[in-house]
């Protein structure tokens, strides 16, 4: 039996316990903004920077990074009719917040409330500070068998106005979290279950990437202030080693079911393709942020500039991780811990490619003698919860 054999076993057993399928009554139906159940078909050189490694899966890898906080499920309804944090001011308050028996936000008017002091509303885990291991690790690969399975399914609640209020993050477990719209958030799955879900970046995201913008961050929410939210090409004509991302120009002409992309940071604390550079930098300490080379690029607006999800049909909503400064992506697939395998540039078996050009940061696209073309999306197969949930009760 293989090394991660023996590390998935105990951990599906564990996961397994307890599990209660949800039943498609509690999943909405299709409407015109709610999510359907469509169903997809499924489709189909040596460097010479320095430390450079080669970028696969590795199918003995030892699991040590990413985990859940376990006691972040069913947190105890908490609705409170004015702000509790009204006294959180200083930094040493907040990281008095973040230690002191935290929980995460059950309710819309907690988050809110949360949100005006500069709080977060999920869980508070980010990425690893060091990592000696290939980062194509990085998304959850507990579920690998499960890499080609989307779901297009999930539950809103709206406000009195008909507006945004939660989104339920789907899990195979039958476990329940939600993200608040106009929160604050910061774990891998938040962000990107938010991103999903609303189709624009959380409260502690800023615009801009420049001084201004991050100090604006960092005053407004910490640590845990984000920069960079801002219009992504996907234009492969110009960009040769980024792989094509679906329902996207990609540098060719627009057609009426295109979606255009946003980037921003994710805040990542390790970057080993840093540029072609390691770094341990955290993203940001709380007096300084440290943009590095990850990223999400998900599917903001319509081709008539109308921002959010409920302009974008859920076929056509797509949240990617890009670690390696967009030589390749990850795709969210719905539901916690639920990730694609890699594809692009590096999958395909080339090397970092720092930009077209040659710089300080590693070889350009044009220094590369006969590259491999970037390995192309996969589209994944379109279930419902249940149906997953079945299928990941019979590994």
């Amino acid at each position: 039996m293989k090394k991660c054999q023996l590390i998935l076993l105990p951990l599906l057993t564990m996961l397994l316990s307890g599990c209660t399928p949800l039943s498609l009554s509690e999943v909405l139906k299709p409407s015109d903004n709610s999510l359907s159940e469509t169903d997809v078909p499924s489709t189909e050189s040596s460097s010479e920077i320095e430390g450079a490694q080669t970028w696969s899966v590795d199918d003995d890898f030892t699991w040590q990074t990413y985990e859940y906080a376990l006691d972040s499920y069913n947190v105890p309804l908490y609705v409170p009719t004015e702000n509790p944090y009204i006294d959180i001011i200083s930094d040493a308050d907040k990281e008095t917040f973040y230690t002191n028996n935290y929980k995460r936000a059950s309710s819309y008017e907690d988050a809110m409330f949360r949100t005006e002091k500069g709080l977060i509303s999920g869980d508070i885990i980010d990425t690893p500070n060091t990592a000696n291991y290939p980062l194509n690790h990085l998304p959850n690969r507990v579920y690998r068998t499960l890499a080609n399975y989307r779901i297009n399914e999930g539950v809103y609640e709206y406000t009195l106005d008909g507006e945004y209020k939660s989104y339920t993050i789907n899990n195979i477990n039958g476990k329940v979290k939600k993200v608040y719209y106009g929160a604050a958030y910061v774990s891998l799955d938040d962000v990107a279950a938010y991103l999903f879900a609303f189709g624009e970046a959380p409260a502690n995201q800023m615009m801009a990437k420049n001084s201004t913008a991050m100090n604006q961050a960092i005053s407004l929410f910490g640590k845990y202030g984000r920069v960079n939210n801002g219009y992504y090409s996907s234009d492969v004509t110009k960009y040769k080693y980024e792989p094509s991302l679906p329902h996207t120009d990609n540098g060719g002409p627009v057609e009426a079911d295109m979606y255009n992309y946003r980037e921003m940071d994710f805040g990542y604390t390790y970057t080993p393709w840093g540029y072609g550079i390691e770094s341990d930098d955290p993203y940001n300490n709380g007096t300084k942020i440290t943009r590095s080379t990850v990223r999400f690029v998900y599917t903001a607006y319509d081709n008539e500039g109308n921002e959010g999800a409920k302009y974008i049909p859920v076929e056509h909503r797509h949240v990617f991780l890009t670690i390696n400064h967009y030589n390749d992506f990850f795709e969210y697939l719905n539901y916690e811990g639920g990730w694609s395998e890699s594809f692009g540039w590096m999958s395909a078996g080339n090397e970092y490619c720092a930009g077209m050009n040659s710089s300080k940061y590693g070889k350009g696209y044009y220094d590369f003698e006969n590259p491999v073309p970037p390995t192309k999306y996969n589209i994944p197969q379109v279930k419902t919860l249940t149906e997953l949930q079945s299928i990941f009760n019979c590994l």
